[in-house]
């Protein structure tokens, strides 16, 4: 197991971490995000606007035709990020967190 810091800014980090990992293995819209984390909708989006501090590139991928921002995010870029790591700690995040993430929704 991973050892995870408890501080105030290890916890936004490991926030951010966890929702770009949803949505590069799990791509969605908020709502699906919402479902998949159980968080509330603006800490979402406030954690994918503030994605580019950790140097993690993430878009709005439009669905074609559709009205009014249908579509999925996207992580376009992990930056200095390891994916691999991340991939690995993942448990390790949602716990050190309190999420039980939904997987299976």
């Amino acid at each position: 197991m991973t050892y995870l810091k408890e501080s105030k800014a290890a916890k936004a980090f490991q926030r951010k971490l966890l929702i770009a990992w949803c949505i590069d293995r799990h791509p969605g819209n908020l709502t699906h995000l919402q479902k998949l984390t159980g968080m509330p909708r603006r800490t979402l989006q406030d954690a994918i606007k503030d994605l580019d501090d950790l140097s993690i590139e993430c878009s709005f991928q439009q669905t074609e035709g559709a009205l009014n921002n249908q579509g999925i995010y996207r992580i376009d870029q992990w930056g200095c990020i390891d994916l691999d790591w991340v991939d690995q700690n993942i448990g390790s995040i949602s716990d050190s967190l309190d999420i039980k993430l939904q997987l299976d929704y």
